[in-house]
């Protein structure tokens, strides 16, 4: 036995180990009768009636000391299961008083404690624990539902408690199938619906995954406002689009306002004919910077009319061979591409591609390895990618702002342009430095559309 299962603690007096005493009194009981069943054998002169004395009263002896072990098991045994019992109720408090004793049985009581100790820290632990996840959970702006194995609700956050209209602490241990929460349709993949609930309404992001609780699948569910999320996107756009429109127009603004306050001056005076030629050049001047900035506002409004796409479904083979065609005198290796199809605009397709192609082509140096173009269909996703050997990406948080452009003759909308359109057919571009070398790495993802017998 280890020591570290026994109390370091040390009895009043010493006591005799438990299970020496039983085999004492077993023994009290087996030497006594023993003895007399000898003399009875030995000594036969006694009489028939002293002999059945006898043997009645080495029966009640048996019987008297039977009783006394009987009652000494019971104990030990009544003190072990109270003892299981107030482990099972999570109630560590209890201790084995005989783990004190000496013998063995002083040493299962040991191991008992030992056990109620170890569990208690276990508990106190997960209590713990448990307590941080929920003030975590707390701060997330999303709903969270944790069900288990009995499909209870075992833990909320504040959210959820506002969307089912009720304090959080109230639906612990509630039924998950009695709360409205049965009737919102959920599915692994997160899936965008309109729903009603008891203290919210609009459009949410829906999710449900599973877990182990006691060897048993259990669910959590996940709910996202997504007006929230869309109105925190959308201002962020709005902030971004407004501070680059002030900085087209205050640039062209600027000196027409300064040209007209120094033709005003010019025409005041007498002689002003005699400065003909510093007045056609300001108007020159004034032409043309009303002139970008009639460009730039039709811009703007190409970037907002984007007509909407006229889907249908074509092999992507197409697409690759008008690409293939439209920069047949340019240095694009084209990489054999799978025989699949998508629905969707081949034309804006095709002009997103043609946006990315062009702008790897012209950040490729001279000289470099040919703008290589290919695709893969993988996972039910169809992906073009589009390498060059140029410099790379060294401002990736401006690549989709609109009119941002790093070029010379630049509009700054191909790319708000890919993504516009990739968000129509519900996927999207992205663009990173190559891993391998020098270089970027243009993607255009796009859902694949369902195999006829799913359709």
């Amino acid at each position: 036995m280890s020591n570290r299962y026994r109390s370091p603690s040390v009895a009043p007096r010493r006591r005799m180990a438990t299970d020496l005493r039983l085999f004492l009194l077993v023994l009290s009981i087996a030497i006594p009768v023993a003895l007399l069943l000898a003399w009875l054998a030995l000594d036969s002169s006694l009489p028939a009636t002293s002999q059945a004395v006898i043997a009645v009263l080495s029966l009640a002896w048996i019987v008297i000391v039977a009783g006394i072990v009987r009652g000494e098991l019971l104990r030990h045994v009544r003190t072990l299961s109270n003892l299981m019992e107030s482990i099972r109720s999570n109630d560590y408090s209890v201790k084995g008083v005989h783990s004190r004793e000496p013998g063995e049985l002083a040493e299962l009581y040991q191991q008992v404690n030992a056990l109620k100790d170890s569990l208690k820290d276990s508990r106190q632990s997960e209590q713990e624990l448990l307590s941080v996840l929920e003030k975590v959970v707390s701060q997330i702006n999303v709903a969270i539902i944790v069900c288990d194995s009995q499909d209870r609700i075992r833990l909320v956050n504040r959210l959820a408690g506002v969307l089912l209209k009720s304090p959080a602490e109230k639906l612990i241990g509630v039924d998950f199938a009695a709360t409205i929460l049965a009737q919102v349709p959920v599915a692994s993949e997160p899936r965008l619906l309109d729903f009603r609930f008891p203290g919210a309404e609009g459009r949410w992001q829906v999710s449900q995954h599973f877990y182990r609780h006691q060897g048993r699948p259990s669910r959590i569910l996940f709910i996202a406002d997504l007006k929230q999320v869309l109105s925190d996107e959308e201002m962020a756009a709005w902030q971004r689009l407004i501070r680059v429109i002030s900085h087209e127009v205050n640039n062209s603004l600027t000196p027409i306002t300064s040209l007209c306050q120094t033709l005003s001056n010019i025409v005041g005076k007498p002689d002003s004919v005699n400065y003909a030629d510093d007045i056609r050049k300001s108007l020159q001047v004034i032409a043309e910077r009303a002139s970008g900035l009639k460009e730039f506002i039709g811009i703007y409004a190409r970037l907002a009319r984007l007509p909407e796409p006229q889907k249908v479904l074509f092999p992507v083979a197409n697409l690759v061979a008008r690409l293939r065609g439209f920069f047949a005198d340019k240095p694009l290796d084209i990489s054999p591409f799978p025989d699949v199809s998508l629905f969707g605009d081949p034309v804006h397709l095709e002009q997103a591609l043609i946006n990315l192609i062009k702008n790897a082509l012209e950040a490729n140096p001279a000289g470099a390895p040919e703008i290589r173009l290919s695709c893969q269909a993988v996972d039910g996703l169809c992906e073009f990618q589009i390498l060059d050997s140029g410099p790379g990406i060294s401002n990736p948080e401006n690549l989709f702002v609109p009119f941002y452009t790093t070029k010379k003759e630049g509009a700054g909308i191909g790319l708000v342009l890919c993504r516009q359109i990739a968000a129509r057919h519900h996927g999207h571009v992205s663009l990173a430095n190559r891993t391998d070398g020098p270089g970027a790495v243009a993607r255009l993802v796009l859902p694949l559309p369902p195999a006829p017998q799913e359709q």
